[in-house]
């Protein structure tokens, strides 16, 4: 088969305005010629857009070296009340939840058989008096021996001595306050006949309360008695302040902490005894410390780092760190007042690229 001439001439025409069209598309340019042309044209002069990060301004704060810890609230005076002797109540002198005075009569028993051996002992306490002032009439005249005298006089202190004993035991059928302090529920009614075991009701003083809490043990020459202590309630956001007053002489091998001890004032009633308490020691007050919160910290084997913001700029800077509290961290090195560190976006960013701190602290 024959080509005309007329058709190798369109086949290539054809053929050359194809190559042309190929040539406009790069499509056989290598990728480096692309890229550099790219590069070249307008679309590669253009910067890549700031990366959005959120940051902190370095500021002098007021930095307090604490230890959290955990106890209870007691009362300042607490105890059961309780007869001393059995016998049955004739009454009772006190109200439920009323306020008592220290030596306040608060329940009285039943005292007629004792009451009726006084009467008794105090008649015969007379006759032995009486005996005597007429013996040491007789006495001085010879008329009785020094040792007849001697035996009369042993016989009026012995009759002292049971009627001491009678009055203590009439006085345990009074239960009076042991201090001034608030009353309970009362467990018992008028007719009942209690027992030393029987619980009569409860006296609590909450004119201050006491805070029971542990710290581990290598605090053991840090907390002093009078350090402050704040602490807050179950249930509760206020905070109160306390002063220790007492520490245990030994560390607790089980859990090897130091048992302390601090009171409140309490005058207001809030603190109730038997609440759960969360109490911190401030063990140290630092002014215009260098904080930065703990997320802008990049710890790695042998330092730590941050990024600061330079000239719309990540600079990658070294820092030696300090106290840690519960939100931040101290800088006492590598920082100073004014210096904007990254917080947020940190696994993006590397040193000399462009930033753009949309929240700043």
């Amino acid at each position: 088969m024959k080509i005309s001439v007329r058709t190798i001439v369109l086949i290539l025409f054809l053929a050359a305005i194809a190559m042309g069209i190929a040539w406009r598309l790069e499509w056989f340019s290598s990728d480096e010629k692309k890229a550099n042309r790219a590069v070249g044209s307008p679309a590669g002069n253009k910067e890549a857009p700031p990366q959005v990060i959120k940051a902190y301004v370095v500021k002098g704060e007021v930095l307090e070296e604490k230890i959290s810890s955990v106890g209870s609230i007691i009362a300042n005076e607490e105890v059961d009340l309780k007869c001393e002797t059995s016998g049955k109540i004739t009454n009772v002198q006190f109200q439920e939840g009323s306020m008592v005075s220290k030596g306040q009569l608060l329940l009285q028993l039943n005292d007629d058989e004792l009451q009726a051996e006084l009467k008794r002992a105090m008649i015969q306490k007379d006759l032995l008096e009486k005996k005597k002032a007429r013996d040491e009439k007789l006495l001085q005249r010879q008329g009785i021996s020094q040792e007849e005298f001697e035996s009369l006089t042993a016989q009026l202190d012995a009759q002292n001595a049971t009627i001491e004993a009678i009055k203590s035991q009439i006085a345990k059928t009074r239960l009076l306050a042991p201090f001034s302090g608030q009353i309970g529920l009362r467990y018992v009614s008028e007719g009942t006949y209690v027992t030393p075991t029987v619980r009569i009701a409860n006296l609590i003083d909450l004119s201050s309360v006491k805070v029971d809490f542990a710290i581990p043990e290598k605090y053991m020459g840090v907390v002093k008695k009078g350090m402050k202590i704040i602490f807050t309630v179950a249930g509760g956001t206020k905070e109160y302040t306390g002063m220790v007053y007492a520490i245990e002489p030994k560390v607790e091998a089980a859990t090897r902490t130091i048992q302390i001890r601090a009171v409140c004032d309490n005058r207001d009633r809030e603190i109730l005894p038997g609440a759960f308490a969360s109490v911190k020691i401030v063990l140290n007050r630092i002014e215009n410390a260098l904080l930065v919160p703990t997320q802008a910290i990049i710890p790695e084997m042998d330092a730590k780092k941050v990024f600061l913001v330079k000239d719309g700029k990540a600079t990658l800077t070294m820092v030696k760190t300090g106290i840690r509290t519960e939100s931040k961290i101290q800088i006492l090195e590598g920082l100073s007042v004014g210096d904007t560190v990254i917080t947020a976006g940190l696994l993006q960013i590397k040193p000399g690229v462009a930033v753009k701190p949309t929240e700043v602290e």
